[in-house]
């Protein structure tokens, strides 16, 4: 078993393929991925240089028709391991003797990567506004039975403006950033839209 190397970093989902290039850049120089924490800090073992190629997924609800199980087991007897998983995110890695990972044509795998990572996005705004909007309906519940209270405002407020200010900073840049590069490639590929 090799040396344990702990690396902090940050990628959007906007940027899954600059986080497999940095992946695969750690793998030639014989870091291996074993772990992810919080999709902030990767946790490599040190390894032969070039022996794993890394990719990652966003597997559907029902890749192919099959559960999250079935998909696993398929893809680990196709010789890809799941290294980890972080909320839906797959980490995947596969022996780079094998071959890479795309054998149908780079661009339409990275355009439905894209699109994968775009719906992901938009179902994370719609928990989040859905969110807001309880909050919202609780605070007006809790004033009209018990009154106004000042914490109570101060909390709803606190959190709305939170709220506010994740969607206007990070989420509609970061959404906007993933429709510009599913329209350069699919400009690219040179399909109409």
């Amino acid at each position: 078993m090799g040396t344990t190397k702990k690396v902090w970093n940050f990628f959007t989902i906007a940027q899954w393929e600059e986080e497999e290039q940095w992946l695969n850049e750690m793998a030639r120089n014989g870091y291996n991925l074993v772990d992810v924490k919080c999709f902030v800090r990767y946790v490599f073992e040190q390894g032969t240089p070039g022996e794993y190629i890394y990719k990652l997924d966003l597997p559907d609800n029902l890749e192919h028709g099959m559960d999250g199980k079935a998909y696993c087991n398929f893809l680990a007897e196709c010789g890809i391991d799941v290294v980890c998983k972080q909320k839906q995110w797959l980490f995947l890695r596969k022996k780079a003797a094998d071959g890479p990972f795309n054998e149908q044509g780079d661009m339409f795998s990275k355009l439905k990567m894209t699109n994968k990572a775009y719906s992901y996005a938009i179902r994370t705004l719609s928990r989040l506004l859905r969110t807001f909007a309880i909050l919202i309906f609780f605070d007006i519940l809790v004033m009209c039975v018990i009154g106004h209270s000042e914490i109570l405002a101060g909390i709803v407020n606190g959190i709305g403006i939170g709220a506010i200010f994740a969607l206007t900073i990070v989420w509609v840049p970061l959404m906007d950033s993933l429709r510009k590069k599913m329209n350069a490639l699919i400009n690219e590929i040179g399909v109409k839209h």
